[in-house]
């Protein structure tokens, strides 16, 4: 018999997605490790031990036992993708997309918006923003989140979110990244070629901060040239890439994250089959949001001036079927931001997913836990519930894995372990 700390047994389900630290890909994606009466062990803030009741009790002793009472057990979600430290909202701009007054995604207008609201909002109001907006992250599930900047697009503006997010001090886990090349601001509206120097030039110093550089790779944003540039720069500082690719036309970010080996390549709404097939082959994981698809209306045709849809039938994305069977992983994320999906609910997207993206069950729950951790590099940390991995571990309200992303609008979640530690009961 061995000791544990924490034995959390009687799980009716004990959803694993356990899977490859590569994460699950083609038809893999859509199969689900699941332990029925499943019970888990944890020791230091780790698993150390799954499986099914009767074999675990008969092995494992622990000093607390939490009973989950017949209920679902799973990984906390891994957000891959978000913009979590802004100023002001874009509510006044939404009505104008519903009723058709604002055509298209308009990113270049509604992000520079922000820009201003954050480089005018102080330091508390971004902090404490950013601190109730995780509040409501970990409620719903979430336990490791990625936060980018791009918001500030000046020099002390971004070391400034850079260095708020770094101090951020919150139960999940926060992964900063540099997005200094999110879009060209509008004082360098006919400077473009100064600002990509710019960004090239602040990069050693961020390195105190993260080690994780984004570029926006759109016909909204800069071209695959100039991204190559900064990409390239940032590698030879030993920083990861990832890319904001090709969400309003094709401007090669696919293929741009594949030739820069960045770890993820993120909308790909208009990537060309041969951007998808080069990052497949450079292991390069694509994340998609079914919230951006949801509150930016992409999966209805747009109105026309009597108000009536001008398409027959409804749009619906196929870019996340494209990029699997291109061969690429895929995850999704809330993508939380003010402008596109002001949601940060991981049930939410899951929810949305299968819905929007005609996903699977298995396929949403992979795509919110184990393949965005490899997309973070950090699937033999966390992301499933295997031994060794991190315990960060959800208990729901619901008895089957299926019924959390059935029912929606509402948070399931009722219990948030953390490295081993209840932070949300």
């Amino acid at each position: 018999m061995q000791d544990a700390d924490i034995l959390i047994i009687n799980a009716s389900e004990l959803v694993t997605c356990a899977g490859p630290v590569t994460g699950r890909i083609g038809d893999d994606l859509g199969k689900l490790d699941i332990i029925r009466d499943g019970d888990v062990a944890i020791t230091g803030g780790r698993i150390v031990a799954v499986g099914p009741t009767d074999a675990l009790l008969s092995a494992w002793r622990g000093k607390e036992t939490i009973d989950a009472g017949h209920r679902l057990v799973s990984p906390g979600f891994v957000d891959a993708h978000s913009h979590l430290l802004f100023g002001g909202d874009r509510c006044c701009e939404y009505e104008g997309k519903v009723k058709g007054r604002i055509l298209g995604a308009n990113l270049e207008t509604g992000i520079n918006a922000t820009i201003q609201a954050t480089r005018r909002a102080d330091d508390r109001t971004l902090v404490e923003q950013a601190l109730s907006d995780l509040d409501e992250a970990l409620l719903y599930g979430t336990t490791t989140l990625e936060a980018k900047t791009g918001y500030g697009l000046s020099r002390d503006h971004e070391l400034r979110l850079l260095r708020l997010t770094s101090g951020l001090e919150h139960e999940v886990d926060i992964l900063p990244t540099f997005l200094g090349a999110h879009v060209l601001p509008d004082e360098y509206r006919n400077r473009r070629d100064e600002y990509v120097q710019l960004v090239i030039d602040m990069l050693p110093d961020v390195l105190p901060y993260t080690r994780s550089c984004d570029v926006a790779c759109d016909p909204a944003c800069f071209t695959a040239a100039e991204c190559l540039r900064i990409g390239r720069h940032a590698r030879e500082l030993g920083m990861t890439l990832r890319v904001h690719a090709d969400q309003t036309g094709d401007a090669g970010g696919a293929a741009v994250a594949a030739a820069l080996g960045a770890a993820s390549a993120d909308h790909l709404d208009q990537s060309s089959a041969e951007g998808l097939r080069a990052m497949a082959a450079a292991g390069t994981v694509g994340i998609f949001f079914p919230g951006v698809t949801f509150h930016m209306l992409e999966m209805v045709p747009p109105l026309t001036e009597d108000g009536i849809g001008a398409a027959e039938k409804p749009y619906m994305p196929q870019s996340v079927r494209r990029a699997l069977q291109a061969g690429v992983v895929c995850a999704i994320s809330a993508d939380f931001n003010p402008g596109s999906c002001p949601s940060i609910s991981m049930q939410m997207m899951m929810q949305m997913a299968m819905r929007l993206f005609r996903l699977s069950y298995a396929e949403v729950w992979n795509m919110s836990t184990l393949n965005p951790a490899v997309s973070l590099g950090l699937a033999a940390d966390r992301g499933s519930l295997e031994p060794g991995k991190r315990a960060d571990v959800l208990i729901w309200n619901e008895i089957d894995h299926r019924r959390a992303v059935n029912r929606f609008g509402s948070n399931r979640v009722d219990t948030v372990m953390k490295s081993g530690r209840i932070v949300v009961r």
